[in-house]
């Protein structure tokens, strides 16, 4: 994989990462979990609410997981890649950095 193909990849991941994570955290907040509430409508009738999840809490945090651990390896790659390549450039005279 060519370095820029490499940046590319982690701008990709970075934005997959980022879009999952209050996703994340809102189901360790509890955004996930199955809710009942019991009513007492009549003497002899109960009302009995459930609140069910659409996606488990497991799938957003395997999915989560995967790309944040290739974003890490990807990381990992390009760092050993930039301690081992020079890159060659002259700038203006006024360019200062």
């Amino acid at each position: 994989m060519k370095i820029a193909e490499a940046l590319v990849l982690r701008k990709h991941l970075e934005s997959k990462v980022k879009q999952l994570e209050p996703i994340k955290v809102a189901g360790e907040n509890g955004a996930f979990e199955l809710k009942t509430e019991r009513v007492k409508v009549t003497d002899e009738v109960d009302e009995v609410k459930f609140t069910i999840p659409k996606v488990e809490m497991k799938s957003i945090t395997k999915e989560y997981d995967m790309y944040s651990k290739a974003l890490r390896q990807l990381d990992t790659a390009i760092q050993a890649a930039n301690w081992q390549h020079e890159v060659d450039v002259t700038l203006d005279k006024d360019i200062a950095v």
